[in-house]
């Protein structure tokens, strides 16, 4: 009989998600690609899913909390007196898994995790996506980040690990077809958008917030713009639109007055199951972050769609891009006018443009699809069996 998994994903997103959210979606890919292991999910319920089901070789465990509980113990006393650890708690107690894999929220799991421990339960797996304040010591048997930029920023934290493993995202390469392979659904879906055959498309994929570096897009669209021989170039951005008020509220409007009168077309956001056909409308693909982003998803899925990928030397993006080589990085000097002349050079010379989308796509079947990574994922399983 297989090991038993349990796969915990913090009450934010259901699994599989619904929306973009990268964490849930990686429990989800990973999961169902297990061979060797009984992966178990637990996350929060969502009424678009029942509670419980086996599907696509995965035990779901989706934690519903009801309308009077969340209001009366979670808002008004904070009392939560079965929490979502406890539900966790007590799911564990009745699978008896091997491993407890924890999903990218510190302070959420962190009193899971000494439960656990002090419970001799079960090992403990803490997988950690993002950067996040460690607020008093904590013991895992292994500590996994997504990339080696994350694994660095974690190297001198209050974390005690035995096992410490970094172990990347992943593509879905049926789905995230290289567009040479495509010719058929990409003029179709381009011509729903109303791309010509002879337009050259600049493609943006991610919400419209301060930390993507929306700004710096719409800004080398409108020097690009200027420029004598590039008419015919388009922009893209496809992401979520913040409405009503806040900072990232307000950030939207600001960007999208910006691109008042230029050529950027907005589409909002589109589901996970249709983000890949998306793709199919570029030539190229920019990523502005502002910040150091650990090992975003987008880079991933233009690389496997055969885009050339533009963007700034940030977070985990130089633990695999070469510049010049599968990737092209922007001078940080000017952030925008750097971006408009990589357009430029990849709008007017095909053979570097085809060179860089091909040896883009390369890297991603070498490296990063969802099988590999889940072989890395059941190699790290079987590591912690080692522990005593």
């Amino acid at each position: 009989m297989p090991k038993k998994i349990l796969m915990a994903a913090a009450p934010v997103h259901p699994v599989p998600p619904l929306k973009g959210a990268a964490v849930e979606m990686w429990i989800y890919e990973v999961s169902k690609r297990l061979i060797g292991y009984e992966p178990h999910v637990v996350c929060l319920a969502d009424d678009f899913y029942p509670d419980t089901e086996y599907k696509d070789g995965i035990f779901f465990h989706r934690i519903r909390f009801g309308r009077l509980y969340r209001r009366l113990f979670q808002k008004l006393t904070r009392l939560d007196p079965f929490s979502y650890n406890d539900r966790i708690l007590k799911l564990i107690k009745e699978i008896s898994p091997e491993i407890i894999h924890m999903h990218n929220s510190i302070k959420r799991f962190a009193p899971l995790i000494n439960a656990i421990r002090n419970g001799g339960l079960t090992r403990t797996m803490l997988h950690v996506q993002n950067e996040f304040p460690i607020e008093e010591p904590l013991t895992v048997d292994a500590f996994t980040g997504c990339s080696q930029y994350i694994m660095n920023h974690y190297a001198a934290k209050r974390i005690t690990a035995a096992h410490r493993f970094c172990i990347y995202n992943g593509v879905d390469l049926e789905r995230f077809r290289d567009f040479r392979d495509a010719p058929d659904v990409r003029d179709a879906i381009r011509g729903r958008f109303g791309i010509g055959k002879d337009d050259f498309v600049v493609l943006f994929v991610g919400r419209v917030s301060p930390e993507k570096g929306v700004e710096h897009f719409i800004e080398a669209a409108s020097i690009v713009k200027k420029k004598r021989g590039l008419e015919g170039v388009k922009f893209f951005v496809i992401g979520e639109i913040q409405k009503g008020s806040g900072d990232r509220a307000n950030y939207a409007r600001a960007i999208m007055e910006m691109a008042a009168g230029s050529s950027v077309t907005f589409t909002d956001v589109f589901t996970p199951s249709r983000i890949h056909l998306l793709y199919l409308l570029g030539d190229m693909f920019v990523l502005p972050s502002n910040f150091d982003d650990p090992f975003p998803f987008v880079a991933l899925e233009a690389m496997a769609t055969g885009l050339p990928l533009v963007a700034r030397k940030k977070g985990g993006l130089p633990d695999y891009i070469i510049d010049g080589v599968n990737g092209l990085f922007v001078d940080e000097h000017n952030v925008a006018v750097s971006i408009a002349e990589k357009i430029e050079l990849l709008a007017n010379d095909d053979s570097l443009r085809d060179s860089i989308g091909k040896a883009g796509r390369r890297t991603i079947v070498e490296r990063f699809s969802w099988e590999k990574i889940a072989e890395e994922v059941e190699t790290a399983y079987s590591s912690l069996g080692s522990i005593i």
